[in-house]
This record gives C-alpha cells, structure tokens and sequence, in this order.
C-alpha cells in the first residue's frame, strides 16, 4: 500500500527493501522516537496559536492547522478548512510560516496558562462554541446553548444535546 501525501522518493527508495529490513527499520524509528529528549525537544517548538502541519495517517496527507490546546506530550490541532479538531502527539507535528504571517521578526504571545485549573459558569455564554471529551474519549465539539448553576447545555452539528460539567469544557478559539 502506498499513500499518496508520503515523499515518493522515500517510497522508492523502500521498494526494493525484504520485509525484514523494513522490520528492523520500523523497530529503529519507534527507537527513536520514544527517546524522550526527542520528546522534550518537540515540545519546546510548539507554542498555542502557532501554525502547524501534521501527517493524516489514515491517508499519508499532510494537513495545516493552529495548535489550539497543548499537553505535555500531545497538542490539540485546529485543522485549517475544515475546522476539525485533531488530538496529535507534539512529534508528529512540525510549525511552518502561514501565509497570514506578515513579519517574519514577530512572534506570536500566547496567553499566559491559568495558575488554577478551576473553570466557572461566568467564563462561559450562550452561543460560545467549545469542546470536550466525552467518556470514551471522543472529542465532542458544540456551542452552548443553556446555562445552569453547574453543568451547560451542548448543541453539536450533528443535532445531538449533552449537558457537561464546567470544569471538562475547553473554549474554541476563532482562528
């Protein structure tokens, strides 16, 4: 099987490869990459806000976005387009300079990270959109359309109503 996005020179160049070396060369790059400096390193790349673009490797394309939401070893990707939320490990996500990048000298702020990880009713309002994960770890994107005292009403585009707690809900931002 060849996917389509992948370099076709790496591709040739693995042609003619037995299926023990492609083995040992599959053992080699998951080698390298659970070496945590790698991981580390990755990490310190990526900044909230910042242009990105990462392998679909359902398909091999390559796909943009801006990292919306990061962790310690993984960063949520706003996909460009299709509006599409990815939840993607930092190293398989590479930064590139979008064409809404004006001056090549100026950096992107991010927000300073929340000192308390507590999230209130009152950071919330009808017609926000925001995610969350749902129990099987799905990640469920929708607009708010009720408040209450603890949990907020969830509209999503696919018609479906979920009624979620404050403190799992994450804001969308509009980029």
């Amino acid at each position: 099987m060849i996917l389509q996005g992948i370099d076709p020179r790496m591709t040739e160049a693995l042609e003619g490869a037995s299926s023990l070396q492609l083995f040992q060369l599959k053992a080699l790059i998951e080698g390298m990459l659970a070496d945590p400096r790698r991981g580390i390193a990755a990490r310190a790349n990526l900044h909230l806000g910042q242009p990105v673009q990462f392998v679909d490797f359902r398909d091999g394309q390559m796909r943009r976005g801006k990292i919306i939401a990061l962790k310690d070893t993984q960063a949520t990707v706003l996909e460009e387009g299709t509006k599409r939320t990815w939840k993607i490990p930092c190293l398989a996500i590479q930064g590139y300079h979008g064409a809404e990048r004006r001056d090549d000298h100026a950096l992107y702020e991010p927000p300073p990270e929340p000192a308390i990880a507590t999230t209130h009713a009152r950071e919330f309002q009808r017609g926000d959109t925001v995610t969350f994960n749902d129990r099987e770890g799905r990640n469920i994107t929708g607009v708010i359309v009720r408040i209450n005292q603890r949990t907020a009403t969830l509209g999503t585009s696919d018609g479906e109503t979920w009624r979620v707690p404050f403190h799992v809900l994450r804001h969308v931002l509009d980029v």
